[in-house]
């Protein structure tokens, strides 16, 4: 059957408990009976600090008459440590426009565009650092806005686009995006599945960042 766990009574739109209520030597004691490595105790509510940290503390007396002993490893407070590298700052050598270009596509917004639009792509020339935005209605018509420009710079400029940088979202990644690339010349950089920083230039535009 069920288990009774609290009994009450209904005063008003309220329920009162019946039960009495733990003073604080009482979870001091208990948390003591529980744990008996107060250094570890430590160690978790000082933010899993070091064993060299918690020293000087106790000479400073600031962990009460609690002295530190060795701590054992604990291999949750070595993942918890961990961190990235950092990324080196990218170098593409480029000698005129279109021969690099990166790309990136954001969305949705909360706020549509006038057309409705809650997407965007962005279009990067490397060597002159120009951009173009295309608002898009969905992700998927980035192909499009993609071939569009392509066909219209290439027109103006009568040069090529030569190498094309993106990440690695689906929107970039079509069989009609890539056949069409492979057709005209275009080579493909795609950057690390979750590391923007590979694609700093799009990544920067598309954020806001300087």
């Amino acid at each position: 059957g069920s288990t009774v766990v609290m009994r009450g009574f209904k005063k008003g739109n309220l329920y009162m408990l019946q039960g009495s209520t733990s003073s604080i030597s009482e979870s001091v004691s208990v948390a003591k009976k529980n744990i008996h490595d107060l250094t570890y105790l430590w160690h978790m509510r000082l933010g899993h600090m070091s064993e060299r940290g918690m020293m000087i503390l106790s000479r400073q007396q600031l962990l009460g008459n609690h002295t530190v002993k060795e701590l054992r490893f604990y291999e949750q407070c070595v993942f918890g440590k961990q961190h990235r590298i950092k990324f080196p700052k990218a170098q593409h050598s480029t000698k005129s426009t279109l021969d690099y270009i990166h790309s990136d596509c954001r969305g949705p917004s909360q706020v549509p565009s006038l057309g409705g639009g809650r997407y965007f792509l962005s279009i990067i020339d490397n060597y002159s650092r120009m951009t173009w935005i295309f608002i898009m209605k969905h992700k998927n018509q980035a192909f499009r806005c993609f071939k569009e420009w392509k066909i219209l710079m290439e027109k103006q400029t009568s040069k090529r686009v030569k190498r094309l940088r993106t990440d690695n979202g689906l929107e970039f990644c079509t069989k009609e995006f890539n056949d069409f690339c492979k057709a005209e010349g275009i080579a493909r950089q795609y950057t690390i599945r979750n590391t923007p920083q590979q694609n700093r230039v799009a990544e920067q535009n598309s954020t806001g960042e300087s």
